[in-house]
This record gives structure tokens, sequence and C-alpha cells, in this order.
């Protein structure tokens, strides 16, 4: 058996089309950091900052969201091996955070690990399984965000913003 982990950080976790529109307004497209990040107005350095950040937003308010057969849905073309990899004079690397949402979607998807090691079940269905699970939180996050835009536009004004969406999304 491959390592499940491993096989799972291959993936391309898609997102609704809807919410397009957020990773243009929130993040930067092939990355920016720093001033550059600040001069243009973006909260997150790339686009899968966002969606890391949609799918624990999800996860925390336990938003599952799965995208519909035939909606329409797009990615940004990066597997998730790929994120946060990379250390630079600004930031150090956060691929660690890779392992936390693997380890929350294994907690959170109904799996059985036991017939999976046993082989009888298909570790390529188990990775689909994890990403409709991730993407569906993601969905679940981006649709929070989604709705507090349209309601309150200038509640992204604060520099703060996507804490407070957190601290608001807590379980009581």
């Amino acid at each position: 058996m491959e390592n499940l982990f491993e096989k799972w950080k291959t993936r391309l976790p898609k997102y609704r089309e809807v919410y397009k529109e957020l990773f243009d307004l929130f993040s930067q497209k092939y990355g920016a950091e720093g001033e550059k990040k600040t001069d243009r107005g973006k909260h997150f350095s790339t686009h899968y900052e966002l969606y890391i950040f949609a799918f624990f937003l999800g996860l925390y308010k336990n938003e599952f969201s799965p995208i519909q057969d035939g909606e329409k849905k797009t990615d940004f073309s990066q597997t998730i091996q790929y994120w946060g990899n990379k250390t630079s004079l600004i930031r150090k690397n956060f691929s660690g955070i890779q392992e936390n949402i693997f380890t929350a979607l294994i907690a959170k998807t109904e799996i059985d690990l036991v017939a999976l090691e046993k082989g009888d079940l298909d570790e390529d269905e188990i990775v689909k399984q994890l990403i409709r699970s991730m993407e569906s939180y993601t969905n679940g996050g981006l649709s929070i965000i989604k709705e507090k835009y349209e309601d309150s536009p200038n509640y992204f004004l604060q520099p703060t913003c996507f804490l407070n969406l957190i601290l608001e999304s807590s379980p009581s």
C-alpha cells in the first residue's frame, strides 16, 4: 500500500466556480508577499492560502457543502503537495499544514481504515472520498465568506476580518 498521505497530496482539489470571484478579491494568483500583497489589497498571498482558510472555516463551522454532479467547478492548478512548501525572507515553510488538513479529513470522513489495510478497499477510492470531504468543507467555508461579503462588503476592510470570521464561527 502506497502511503495514503503521499497519494492524497498529489491531487488537485476543486471548488465551485461561483466562488472564483472570492479568490480574485482576497488572494493573489501566483503569489504576492509583504508590500506587494498589501499594495494589491489582498488578505492572502496565494489562492491556496484562501482555500486552506476556507477549508478550516467550513470544518470549524461544520459547513459541509458537496459539489453537485454537473455543477461547474474550478481549481487554481496547484496540487496539495506544493501548498506552503516555499520559504522566503518574509515567511517560513508551512507545508506541515498539509498534515493537519489530512488528519482532519481522516477524522471527519467515514473510512474503514482496517478494510483499507486488509486490501478490501481501494486506495484511490479512499483518496477520492478524502478529496470530496475537503472540497465540501472548503465550499462550505467559501459559502460563509461569500454570504458575509454580500451582506457587508465593508466587513473585509478590517485587517482582522478573517480572524473574526473564525471567531464568529466557533462552536459554542
